[in-house]
């Protein structure tokens, strides 16, 4: 079988900022209708296949507008959601979404870099998430370090993000959304793509950080997820 060509990586910058074509309450409107796809599936994934229980400690790795945290303090009374976010533009969003949501006293949105969570002591997080973020971070190897240091000993991790091996299927889906998205989303997600990392790749960065033997892949045709080992978190 003919070994399929992936083409090279395009890294992403981190921050995502306001523009002269759009602002982050335009992508934060565009981004609450994944609520219902996206968004919902990895919420469910996390909550449910990977168990969070009641009064957990949560932290988010650039939450962007805030959406998944805020869905997860509406479903679940109990949890506390802190978003460490990169792009004050998008805290500022953020922080109406929530006010909105009326989950303020619940959710929280701090500036901060995931490789360098010092505001964050050890073993201080029971759940640490993050979604489509994976491709901006500059130093993965040493955001893995952090996620790896801030969780419990018993916690639950889950970094999910697109893949730039796409396959036909994937490839299809993209080429239908360049003709209904919005354009500044269609630009976005095709730089996401491309600034995006392969399963491959992702594993040899995981045996490189503390991570390397406490973590499960699973692979979709568009995306992947790294999480605990199921049934064997410890």
């Amino acid at each position: 079988m003919k070994k399929k060509k992936v083409k090279p990586r395009i890294p992403e910058g981190e921050a995502i900022l306001d523009d002269l074509d759009f602002t982050m309450e335009d992508y934060s409107k565009t981004a609450r209708k994944m609520l219902k796809g996206e968004y919902n599936r990895f919420i469910k994934f996390v909550v449910n296949d990977l168990g969070v229980n009641d009064n957990s400690k949560v932290l988010e790795i650039g939450p962007g507008p805030g959406w998944i945290g805020i869905w997860m303090a509406k479903t679940n009374i109990s949890l506390k959601i802190i978003g460490l976010e990169i792009s004050e533009d998008m805290i500022r969003v953020a922080n109406k979404n929530k006010e909105s949501e009326g989950v303020q006293d619940r959710v929280s949105f701090v500036l901060g870099n995931g490789k360098d969570m010092k505001q964050f002591s050890d073993n201080s997080f029971d759940v640490v998430i993050s979604n489509g973020n994976l491709h901006h971070w500059e130093d993965s190897i040493q955001v893995f370090n952090e996620i790896y240091r801030v969780l419990k000993k018993d916690g639950i991790f889950c970094v999910s993000d697109g893949r730039r091996d796409l396959d036909w299927r994937g490839k299809l889906i993209f080429h239908i959304f360049k003709y209904f998205g919005p354009k500044f989303m269609r630009i976005g997600w095709k730089t996401s793509i491309m600034a995006g990392y392969t399963p491959k790749e992702v594993k040899e960065m995981l045996d490189k950080s503390n991570l390397r033997d406490k973590w499960q892949l699973t692979p979709s045709f568009m995306d992947f997820s790294i999480h605990n080992k199921l049934n064997n978190k410890k």
